[in-house]
């Protein structure tokens, strides 16, 4: 038999004909990922570095499909048919080597097992994933999937673009009594049917070569039609992983008040390279509206409807304003809590660019919803957006051990109550519990008491990015002035402020949120809790879990304070937002509200208490609750107040 091999172009003795179709293909695909390239060149550049964190992301995200992953049989069907065609392209790669520069690769173990058995093996699961994908889009009709002819076209001409390449390889074998057929293991059984039908060899080898044509233009006709399709993303998606914040893309970035041609974003060029991106990154799964709250409480916003409305302008009206592409109402609809980008396999980053535009919207047309136009009047002239507060700064402190930090003075721990800590009466509750619970432990706790103002999260996440600025560094002044050791907050806005945002302003201070502090203290038995017992399901803030990455020491606080902890159907990274964030805790709501989803779950678990870790959190989780009938609704300092105290008492 000699060495295993077989002939490249079997039966095809007119194949030169073939690079006709081949140039056209190159030259069409390059005018398709030309067009795209001018959008793109028209973003503003974008520092790469650090290379590291990028490499690691490419990696999980785009190599392994981290992401795609978590949903077990859509996703790593998604994974197998992107193996298989990797495989097939290097096998691709292979006969071209062979046909075209004469070298001696398709030959011996390499060609059975390589390019027979593995990529006999490759195009079996690349069936078997597209079938996957068609019976759901097509039976289970999922609602984020789309069924336009394109949706259809694509999964379908892949299925065909297989089986003809198996119907080619098997007719082969049959033909040429392959001796080495078995290895390619679906194709030889497929000849097996052609001998068990008397198929003739004359008549064989005419299908082959009809067939082995309408295979090449098909295949090139899908090659050179992916730049002007939603496929383009298995090229693009890579490179949006790539190019994808180290940090998840948790900081906004500050505006340049002074220079900046436009205040925000209502052009492309106002956008970076690494949106536009974006834009042809998208794989229309629907992940994010899946996962995004304002859509499912039925506000007009769709994360994917957003990327594709963008998408659409880009290449269609690139010197329009965006204005015309996307809605108000859209715009601030979001709750800026980043579970679409959490969600998204390919690492699209949807809230920079809604803050960006609503900046514009605010700070260049003046537009802003009423309740969080007042909201930000309110940190303007008070220095918080609470209306109608009848407290001070110090009001939720009465009759308690602590005082204000005088100039002079050290500051070991600074405790940062916030607007809602100090303004609003329920969280001044979760202020008093957590102070005592500081005190317990010892801690000679100052806090800033008329010197402390709104971080402007509110005003920053709004859009209002000129007042953000004012309260950034009107605040970092004030802290170096009090160079605390520590600063402990119980708000997760405060939190990814003061940890985060303002390292642009020039801070630089440890700050903890009041659960990994307290976890810390129960770790080392600073404090002990008396046992519990409770039922307790705990709500992920959106800016302590997705922001800041804290979602194991509230659980173990909880734990520490005997709580049998039950978690909702949406937890952790994929928790679902409260509906409080960018801004929507100052403003009116309509049915079904976002809370009042979220509260559906929390009851659901059959839990007597609903915690959290967040004052508006505990607010919007509140009034859902008590609407759906629930139980009571705690700061993890209440609960664990409730359990230290007697041990506080029996020490004297």
């Amino acid at each position: 038999m000699g060495i295993p091999h077989r002939v490249v172009y079997w039966n095809v003795p007119d194949h030169a004909w073939m690079y006709l179709p081949f140039a056209i293909l190159c030259i069409v695909f390059a005018y398709g990922v030309w067009r795209r390239w001018r959008v793109w060149a028209t973003g503003r550049r974008m520092p790469l570095r650090p290379w590291g964190p990028r490499l690691r992301r490419l990696l999980s995200h785009a190599g392994l499909q981290s992401r795609v992953v978590r949903r077990p049989l859509q996703g790593y069907a998604h994974l197998a048919l992107a193996v298989a065609f990797v495989l097939l392209f290097i096998g691709t790669v292979v006969v071209a080597l062979k046909a075209d520069f004469g070298l001696p690769v398709m030959q011996g173990a390499f060609y059975l097992w390589f390019e027979s058995a593995t990529l006999d093996a490759a195009g079996l699961a690349g069936i078997i994933a597209l079938a996957i994908f068609l019976v759901r889009r097509y039976a289970l009709r999922p609602s984020a999937l789309g069924r336009e002819l394109p949706d259809f076209l694509v999964p379908f001409t892949l299925l065909i673009i297989l089986i003809t390449g198996f119907l080619l390889q098997s007719l082969r074998i049959y033909a040429t009594h392959d001796p080495w057929g078995a290895y390619s293991f679906v194709s030889y059984g497929l000849s097996a049917l052609y001998a068990a039908w008397h198929l003739s060899t004359p008549l064989a080898l005419i299908i082959h070569r009809s067939l082995w044509w309408f295979h090449l233009l098909l295949a090139f006709s899908f090659l050179g039609a992916i730049p002007y399709s939603k496929l383009f993303h298995l090229f693009m998606a890579p490179v949006a992983i790539l190019l994808s914040d180290p940090d998840g893309a948790t900081k906004l970035e500050k505006l340049d008040l002074e220079h900046s041609e436009r205040l925000g974003a209502n052009m492309l060029t106002d956008f970076t390279v690494k949106d536009l991106i974006d834009l042809d990154a998208c794989t229309e799964c629907g992940r994010c509206e899946e996962a995004c709250p304002a859509f499912a409480s039925g506000k007009p916003l769709s994360p994917k409807r957003l990327i594709l409305d963008l998408r659409e302008h880009a290449h269609e009206r690139p010197l329009e304003p965006l204005t015309a592409a996307i809605e108000d109402e859209t715009l601030f609809a979001c709750t800026t809590c980043r579970a679409c980008m959490e969600a998204c396999p390919v690492d699209i980053e949807h809230v920079p660019k809604i803050v960006g535009m609503r900046r514009f919207r605010v700070m260049e047309e003046g537009e802003m919803p009423t309740g969080l136009a007042e909201a930000v009047q309110g940190i303007e002239e008070r220095g918080h957006p609470f209306r109608g507060a009848q407290a001070s700064r110090t009001t939720w402190m009465e009759g308690l051990p602590i005082r204000e930090w005088q100039p002079g003075e050290t500051c070991e721990t600074l405790l940062w109550v916030g607007c809602a800590g100090a303004f609003d009466p329920r969280a001044q509750k979760v202020a008093r519990a957590l102070t005592q619970l500081l005190l317990a432990m010892g801690e000679d706790l100052k806090v800033l008491g008329r010197r402390e103002s709104c971080t402007g999260d509110p005003a920053r996440r709004a859009g209002q990015e000129y007042l953000y600025q004012m309260q950034a560094e009107e605040n970092v002044k004030t802290l170096k002035d009090v160079a605390p050791r520590r600063i402990v907050t119980m708000c997760p806005h405060c939190l990814h402020q003061l940890r985060d945002e303002y390292r642009d302003f020039g801070a630089d201070f440890e700050v903890v949120h009041h659960s990994e502090y307290l976890q810390a203290a129960l770790v080392t038995g600073r404090i002990r809790a008396a046992a519990g017992g409770r039922r307790i399901t705990y709500h992920d803030p959106c800016y302590l879990g997705r922001y800041e990455g804290v979602f194991a020491a509230p659980r173990e606080v909880l734990k520490a304070a005997g709580g049998d902890v039950v978690e909702m159907a949406h937890h952790g990274p994929d928790s679902f937002c409260c509906g409080a964030g960018g801004g929507w805790a100052f403003r009116e709501e309509g049915v079904p509200r976002v809370n009042r989803l979220r509260a559906k779950e929390a009851v659901a678990t059959g839990a007597e208490v609903v915690a959290t870790g967040c004052p508006f959190c505990l607010s919007m989780m509140t009034d859902g609750v008590k609407a759906e009938g629930g139980g009571e609704v705690e700061d993890i300092a209440e609960i664990l107040w409730t359990q230290v105290a007697p041990e506080v008492t029996a020490q004297g």
